[in-house]
């Protein structure tokens, strides 16, 4: 009966190599073909609410039971400048097409624009526009500019803000506005802020971003306590009387921002080459498995042909030496 040789090491460990290397090369190009992005994100693009995915920047929902009249809906104006454009230089522009129309612009925190916006790119400016303006009027003021003060890149958007004002009685508002401003929680907890001095009162306006039940409770304690009294006395109410204000509990949970393909919020970018750093070949991940895998299989394939060679060279030789009779020495 004939017995098969049993492979050397070397052919083992060979063949075991191919064949992870070809389940690494299965693997990889399904991968690369299911992750590799169909174009790169342009430079011109449109604000769009995505239904899925969730993100720790931008305008999240904290819990405010402080709405109504002290929550308001407005448009945001955000713009980032080209590289040899000063921020100071686009405001000023801003400023005096806004006031041709009627319109005064604020200053507001980046904070309050929704998520995806601000992993773009941080905008250097970021204006609020008064009660009753419309994205249609917003975006005016804007989409003509031309020419070496051009934006970059700019979104019109509709967002949610707090408007309050915290006031307590003081016998000396002076005083009490610099201990307030020593111990620095009202900056840590709302940023910018405002102090207004009366004769008896002194009043914290603030207008930014929504504001959590436990933020807002820690800002009366924290004007509370160097006034002597208690946070039960720190009254707030809204900074723009009169306004109907909104039921946060009644608004949708605000989603993620995407970019897609478009040119409405954004100033259109002529350039169309390819983006740097992408992959031009989405057969590269293959082509290389490839080249690897064919040289250990090429290895493995004569390794197995050289081993049985030997070994049928070494049986040979054992039976002619066996054959050949033992000669005498005389």
């Amino acid at each position: 009966m004939y017995h098969a040789d049993r492979p050397t090491p070397a052919v083992v460990l060979f063949a075991l190599l191919s064949s992870g290397l070809l389940g690494c090369a299965l693997l990889s190009g399904c991968t690369a073909g299911a992750l590799a992005p169909a174009s790169a994100t342009p430079t011109s693009a449109i604000a769009l609410v995505s239904d899925a995915g969730t993100s720790d920047i931008g305008n999240g929902r904290p819990t405010v039971s402080y709405d109504g009249p002290l929550v308001q809906r407005r448009v945001v104006l955000a713009v980032t400048t080209a590289a040899d454009a000063a921020a100071s230089v686009m405001r000023f522009d801003l400023e005096e097409r806004a006031h041709a129309a009627g319109v005064t612009l604020e200053d507001i925190s980046p904070d309050v624009l929704p998520a995806g916006v601000l992993e773009q790119a941080v905008p250097q400016l970021t204006l609020l526009l008064p009660t009753g303006v419309s994205e249609v009027e917003a975006r005016a003021l804007i989409e003509e500019k031309t020419g070496s003060n051009s934006p970059a890149q700019y979104f019109v958007l509709t967002v949610l803000v707090h408007d309050l004002v915290f006031a307590v009685a003081a016998a000396d508002p002076p005083t009490l506005a610099d201990a307030i401003a020593r111990e620095g929680i009202l900056s840590d907890a709302l940023g910018n802020y405002d102090a207004t001095l009366g004769a008896d009162t002194l009043g914290v306006t603030y207008l930014g971003t929504l504001l959590g039940d436990e933020v807002v409770d820690s800002v009366r304690s924290a004007i509370a306590r160097p006034a002597g009294t208690t946070p039960m006395r720190v009254s707030v109410t809204a900074g723009t009387p009169g306004q109907a204000g909104v039921d946060v509990a009644a608004e949708p949970i605000p989603k993620p921002v995407v970019l897609a393909g478009g040119a409405s919020h954004e100033a259109v970018s002529d350039s169309t080459g390819p983006v740097s750093g992408a992959d031009p070949s989405p057969f590269a991940p293959w082509l290389g498995y490839g080249m690897g895998l064919a040289a250990v299989v090429s290895v493995t394939v004569a390794l197995a042909g050289w081993s049985p060679f030997q070994r049928r060279r070494r049986r040979l030789a054992s039976v002619f030496e066996r054959g050949q009779p033992d000669r005498e020495w005389p």
